[in-house]
């Protein structure tokens, strides 16, 4: 679960990083089409954009933590019941 959470976080990273790449560039171009319909209509997508990719940057990065709560959890289950038994975790 650990594993997963790492690659769960760095998806969101990625996807994050990639995106704010393409929105940066996107507003770049607009500077290049002056004071028109079709600037606004862009830039109203832009904004759309970039507000889905902090949506899901957000949910990955909850999903992510939601992993490694549960596996802290199941790591401290298994380190209680180590004390209780005596066996270490891991070892049969």
């Amino acid at each position: 679960m650990h594993q997963s959470a790492a690659k769960l976080h760095e998806i969101a990273r990625n996807l994050k990083d990639q995106h704010e790449q393409a929105h940066g560039a996107v507003s770049d171009l607009l500077a290049g089409f002056g004071e028109s319909e079709s600037r606004a209509a862009l830039a109203a997508r832009l904004e759309q954009w970039e507000e889905e990719t902090r949506s899901h940057h957000q949910h990955l990065t909850t999903h992510a933590e939601n992993h490694v709560r549960i596996a802290n959890k199941f790591v401290d289950a298994d380190n209680l019941d180590a004390q209780a038994t005596g066996e270490i975790v891991g070892k049969q």
